[in-house]
């Protein structure tokens, strides 16, 4: 296994590491902020002597940046206690509330210019590894809790030529951008590395992915880090003739990517300039899959990015190539648990890997393919569907904006399918369920929905998740006194 080089293992402290970029920041009030690197390295240096004498010498004090404070200075704290020996965690806007929520686990945490309240000591002490990170994460499932990770701080300082950046083709005096939540893991880990190279990096306090191409356009930007969904939605927006700008290389990562739009990606800037990259909030490994690579292997999320993947059977074994199992990966995490609250079942061997519970298979050359998670999976009169492949085919509906795909018990099929739509203001004016016999032509039967329903909004995590136990809620809400209603599926 190679070793990452850290700032940590140079000689230096984590807290000496200052970034190489320039940032421009917008925030969601419409207003951008720029951080030039000295600028940048003067806040920082200031607020980590802030935070500093908040925590005096205890480094076992969780540091919370302020989720309320303007998101200039929510980053800014953010990046410096990024650089101290304690443990942080990423909030969401009610930092209080975060404050509170970690001390019914075990965890003393405390954040600028908010004092500490004296408390009862907890019955059960939280022990966190040293610089461990802190992200709240289940945002396939919406079962949020925290995930502990001890490898995304490694990458400040890191040695440029063992970067994941790196390797999917950032470099020195690209115009970057990341467009999805840095209170996400997939990019707050992007953005830690990109700041070690000479570019300006675009982030977003709340992205819009209906802005996307128009930030790509107007700001030239020649690098972004993308969800699958953005990717559809600007998929949709090219129409209009105008191209990409100076658009070179996407990387797009937090959820599966459809066939068809992976592939217009790939004929649109070339399938060696579109990466995917696969991991997780617990900062176990990664897998990384160029364009070029999917194409002569379709469905794979690629090889191990210095982690080792394997696959073993139900019996613990290595699982024969194409035979599928439990997915386990080695990175240099040492065995120890990767969850605060509420826990999934986390597995490690003898030997360092770990599962988190995920399937798959790998082939004779060691790329990875995923199975599809169980909350995806609606099994109507026997038959399995994907809730993905009936949202992709509701998305590809001239005037479906957004789109989600729940189960609901019937007593004749043990599940049937409801969807969720977004119509844009210039979609059709046909009503949802009007929909229902064009998805007959597409889509095999047990996956065309019962009921086509229309919202306001799809729920979604901060990396662009749908949230499958809200919209499962929505479901049973909408049909816990269920009278059908002429047209639709019985």
């Amino acid at each position: 296994m190679t070793t990452l080089t850290t700032a940590r293992n140079t000689g230096r402290s984590a807290g000496e590491w200052m970034p190489a970029a320039s940032l421009v920041l917008h925030a969601r009030d419409g207003s951008t902020h720029f951080l030039e690197p000295d600028d940048l390295r003067a806040h920082l240096a200031q607020i980590r002597e802030e935070l500093r004498q908040e925590v005096a010498s205890d480094d076992s004090v969780c540091l919370l940046p302020n989720g309320k404070a303007p998101f200039e200075r929510f980053l800014l704290e953010l990046l410096a206690a990024l650089g101290l020996p304690n443990p942080v965690a990423v909030p969401d806007d009610d930092t209080s509330a975060a404050i509170a929520q970690l001390a019914r686990l075990g965890l003393t945490a405390g954040a600028l210019g908010q004092q500490r309240q004296p408390r009862d000591e907890p019955a059960r002490r939280e022990v966190l590894p040293r610089h461990a990170l802190l992200l709240r994460t289940g945002g396939t499932s919406g079962r949020i809790r925290y995930a502990v990770n001890t490898s995304m701080r490694r990458t400040l300082g890191r040695n440029r030529r063992l970067s994941l950046a790196s390797a999917l083709g950032l470099k020195d005096g690209k115009r970057a951008s990341l467009a999805g939540s840095i209170r996400h893991a997939a990019h707050l880990s992007m953005l830690l590395d990109a700041l070690n190279y000479d570019t300006q990096v675009h982030v977003f306090e709340k992205p819009d992915p209906a802005q996307v191409l128009h930030h790509i356009r107007r700001d030239s930007v020649q690098w972004i880090v993308t969800t699958p969904l953005h990717l559809r939605i600007m998929q949709r927006q090219l129409q209009d003739g105008k191209g990409t700008s100076d658009l070179r290389t996407v990387v797009h990562m937090s959820a599966a990517c459809s066939t068809p739009v992976k592939r217009f990606w790939h004929s649109t800037l070339g399938a060696e300039n579109v990466y995917e990259v696969f991991g997780a909030s617990e900062g176990i490994g990664t897998t990384v899959a160029r364009g070029d690579e999917w194409e002569e292997r379709p469905g794979t999320v690629g090889r191990g990015f210095y982690t080792s993947v394997s696959v073993m059977d139900s019996s613990g074994r290595p699982a024969a190539p194409g035979e599928l199992g439990d997915v386990y990966f080695k990175s240099g995490t040492s065995a120890r648990p990767l969850h605060v609250g509420q826990r999934d079942v986390v597995t490690w061997t003898s030997d360092g890997h770990v599962s988190i519970g995920d399937q798959g298979r790998l082939d004779t050359d060691g790329y990875l393919y995923l199975e599809p998670r169980p909350q995806l999976r609606i099994t109507v009169g026997g038959t399995t569907v994907l809730a993905t492949d009936i949202e992709e085919a509701l998305l590809d509906v001239p005037g479906i904006q957004d789109a989600a795909a729940a189960a609901v018990s019937n007593h004749v099929t043990g599940q049937r399918v409801v969807c969720f739509v977004v119509l844009d203001s210039h979609g059709s004016d046909a009503e949802p369920n009007e929909l229902i016999p064009a998805l007959r032509r597409v889509l095999p039967p047990a996956a065309v929905p019962r009921r086509i329903i229309e919202v306001e909004a799809v729920p979604r995590s901060p990396s662009g998740k749908v949230n499958r136990t809200a919209i499962s809620e929505m479901a049973q809400m909408y049909f816990a006194a269920d009278v059908p209603r002429k047209g639709e599926e019985q």
